[in-house]
């Protein structure tokens, strides 16, 4: 049974506690405002981008795509974290990759290619029976998720040269406010023909037509590479900030659980403090009753003696 030095240690422990979770929760406040600021800055580069291309398209044809195989070379890449502390994240996302290639009759998966971006979602989807051929690390802020794309695109150049890989498919927890995170696919390659179809199609905003001094093939080529870049780099910065959504609400239910245990163990102190107060008062007056029986009772026997002798002189 805990004494009320144990108990109050833990109530400081616990104390202590709250603190460091309220500092993660403003942390992970704090990085999904970053992510979000990110993601308003890339909506407007990916408009310069189609800008560019719809500029390009005007004399560059588009690539025809060949007929699609039955079961083509696949590829996936999986954005996931490294840390935990963010509720059922990866473990909701590779469910969502079994499920999704379960219901697309996909190939075995030792057939595929498997890129992981965060070691908890590595070992989920491995777990799952998923072999991951590469492997990244998740990066912190936003300043360090450039490097990171520009990785996983040269693995996407390789996979589609050297590999023969004809579909790449993206799967990640899209950021969403009400729900934190939402499990979502999406196809990165091949590109959506019948987007750039629209792009080429549509009429420019000003009154002046662009102009271009590079090849148009050339300039066509950069503009797809930075069409790329920018779909992960946005995928990327939606992961992270569904990762810091879903580990801010169980910080927010982490606290509230280790408030309910605080106020758990006041309440056992206050009553472990009044119980040790009420056996003090007990003591101290069976003390001063015990006192009073051993200073009064020599005076009460030299009374009664005394009355007894009077008693014996009235008679004779």
């Amino acid at each position: 049974m805990d004494t009320l030095q144990a108990l109050d240690k833990r109530i400081t422990t616990t104390g202590r506690l709250q603190g460091i979770v309220k500092s993660m929760k403003s942390l992970s406040a704090v990085n999904i405002r970053q992510y979000e600021r990110a993601l308003v800055s890339l909506a407007a580069f990916m408009e310069v981008i189609e800008m560019g291309l719809q500029t390009a398209l005007k004399e560059v044809p588009l690539p025809r795509h060949g007929p699609a195989a039955a079961h083509p070379p696949l590829g996936l890449i999986v954005f996931g974290s490294d840390q935990g502390l963010c509720g059922r994240f990866n473990e909701r996302l590779a469910e969502f990759v079994r499920q999704q290639l379960a219901a697309r009759a996909e190939p075995p998966a030792a057939s595929m290619k498997i890129l992981a971006v965060g070691a908890r979602i590595a070992s989920r989807l491995e777990a799952a029976g998923f072999p991951i051929d590469e492997r990244y690390w998740v990066p912190g802020s936003v300043n360090g998720i450039n490097a990171n794309i520009y990785q996983l695109l040269l693995s996407v150049e390789r996979w589609v040269k050297d590999e023969k890989i004809a579909r790449i498919d993206i799967f990640y927890n899209r950021y969403e406010k009400a729900a934190a995170s939402q499990p979502h696919h999406q196809l990165l390659l091949p590109i959506n023909n019948e987007h750039l179809q629209t792009l080429g199609r549509q009429r420019w905003p000003g009154r002046s037509l662009p102009c271009f001094r590079i090849p148009a093939p050339q300039l066509f080529s950069g503009l797809i590479r930075q069409y790329l870049f920018t779909h992960l780099f946005r995928v990327q910065a939606e992961s992270l900030a569904s990762e810091q959504a879903s580990r801010l609400r169980s910080l927010q239910n982490a606290e509230k659980n280790i408030a309910e245990h605080i106020e758990e163990l006041r309440a056992a102190y206050r009553i472990k403090r009044q119980a040790a107060i009420t056996a003090e008062l007990l003591d101290l007056v069976a003390g001063f009753k015990a006192t009073l029986r051993s200073s009064h009772g020599p005076s009460a026997s030299n009374a009664t003696s005394e009355l007894h002798t009077r008693g014996e002189k009235n008679e004779a």
